[in-house]
C-alpha cells in the first residue's frame, strides 16, 4: 500500500496499474467460470478475495478520484469535489 511520504503523488503514479487490472480481470473471469459451472461456494469465495484484494481497492480509488468523467459535476449537495 502507499505510505505517507512527501512524494506519495509520484509513488501513486508509479504503481503497476496494468498488473492490477490484469489481476482483477483474472479474478473476475474465475468468478464468471465458477458461476457458469454452478459452483456457488467457489464463486462466493472468489468474490470475497476480490473485495479484499489490494489491486481492486487501489483501482477503485483510482476510478473514483482520477478516471471518473463526471467528477466535476455537482452532486445532490451542490459540491463539485470531495
Amino acid at each position: 500500500m502507499i505510505g505517507h511520504r512527501d512524494n506519495s503523488s509520484e509513488s501513486w503514479k508509479k504503481l503497476p496499474w496494468k498488473k492490477f487490472r490484469r489481476n482483477l480481470f483474472r479474478l473476475q473471469k474465475r468468478v464468471y467460470k465458477a458461476v457458469q459451472v454452478g459452483d456457488k461456494r467457489k464463486a462466493k469465495s472468489l468474490q470475497k478475495l476480490i473485495l479484499k484484494s489490494t489491486a481492486a481497492r487501489l483501482l477503485a480509488i483510482r476510478q473514483v478520484s482520477q478516471l471518473n468523467a463526471g467528477k466535476k459535476t455537482a452532486g445532490i449537495d451542490g459540491k463539485k469535489s470531495l
